[in-house]
């Protein structure tokens, strides 16, 4: 039996395909975020070095107030 484990830290890729739009999208948005623009993602990227990468639970949640909505 072969347990997947999923990381705790997702990069733009993976986030773009659990919101189902382009890492593209998600690097305008961090773009727009960190210059104080309108913008529709509103979670920080936490960086390990000069890599942008975002925690599991805070994507999970974003999802879910989306859903709500």
């Amino acid at each position: 039996m072969q347990v997947q484990i999923e990381p705790d830290f997702l990069n733009d890729k993976q986030v773009a395909r659990k919101l189902s739009l382009s890492d593209s999208w998600v690097r305008g948005q961090r773009h727009k975020r960190n210059k104080g623009l309108p913008h529709t993602l509103t979670v920080d990227a936490k960086y390990i070095g000069k890599c942008p990468r975002y925690l599991r639970g805070e994507i999970d949640a974003f999802v879910a107030s989306i859903a709500a909505a």
